[in-house]
């Protein structure tokens, strides 16, 4: 057998792969919609009660569950309602779920985004929430105090972010603080007490950017997706081939050879 049809006769076993494979993956990383949410690569459909969580469709912990038609986002300490992805600007709206619909919330977490892809986007700001502070001896409550949330004599407060008063020993005199990330557009600064649960519900925005082991993959048209077991990122490819970073792979090499082969038989 002549070193061509080799190459012909592994082109073929390589197109047969392909097409198997790509008939039996393609349809599980469809959009989804989930109420007014696209959910679509780089995010994917968590499902909460099934052992195949399907990161392969996407970026390690972009899974969104739709619970009852609401899209919801695990970060670490809680839960969020994806209020809207926005896939030209790479932003992602989000709302605290343990203050939703709350005139007078009561924060119970900071964001925490730990490793993942995101960041704090510029249109936010941060607000510290004090609770149940006490004073020795008590001084004259600030206008900051956040009368819904007092509890006797101990006192709840809320500042911007770095611009707390110097009255008291925050550290020290309160039982828990808790930093709280809204728009900015949704603070006045000469009413925090006022506008702060209106803020929480309308939520914030994290900017999302490339994981850093996709660039390759994503630049050769490819769809960089997570093998949990392997704890590794993959590249998946239109044609339906999978490839350790890039889709420029096998296809390519073999149709090198074939070319270089018949170049040295002119």
């Amino acid at each position: 057998m002549s070193q061509f049809l080799s190459y012909l006769l592994i082109l073929s076993f390589f197109f047969f792969f392909v097409n198997s494979l790509g008939n039996n993956s393609s349809p599980l990383c469809q959009l989804h919609n989930c109420g007014d949410v696209n959910i679509r690569y780089p995010f994917w459909v968590l499902n909460e009660n099934a052992s195949d969580q399907q990161q392969y469709c996407g970026y390690k912990g972009f899974g969104v569950m739709c619970l009852n038609g609401t899209a919801v986002l695990e970060l670490a300490g809680g839960r969020y309602h994806v209020k809207d992805i926005n896939y030209d600007d790479y932003t992602l709206a989000l709302v605290d779920i343990d203050v939703s619909n709350q005139t007078c919330p009561r924060a119970r977490h900071s964001v925490s985004l730990e490793t993942l892809p995101l960041k704090y986007s510029s249109m936010n700001l941060n607000l510290s929430f004090y609770f149940n502070c006490t004073s020795d001896p008590p001084i004259p409550v600030p206008s900051n105090s956040i009368q819904c949330l007092n509890i006797g004599s101990n006192r709840s407060y809320v500042f911007v972010e770095n611009r707390e008063t110097e009255v008291n020993d925050w550290s020290k005199n309160c039982e828990e603080k808790v930093v709280v990330t809204v728009r900015k557009t949704q603070i006045n600064m000469t009413n925090l007490t006022g506008g702060f649960g209106r803020a929480m519900n309308d939520g914030f925005v994290l900017d999302w950017e490339t994981v850093k082991d996709c660039v390759t993959c994503e630049s050769s048209e490819g769809y960089c997706g997570y093998n949990a077991a392997a704890e590794e990122y993959l590249c998946f490819c239109n044609d339906g081939s999978t490839n350790s970073n890039s889709c420029k792979g096998m296809l390519s090499l073999i149709l090198m050879g074939t070319d270089t082969h018949d170049s040295n038989s002119t």
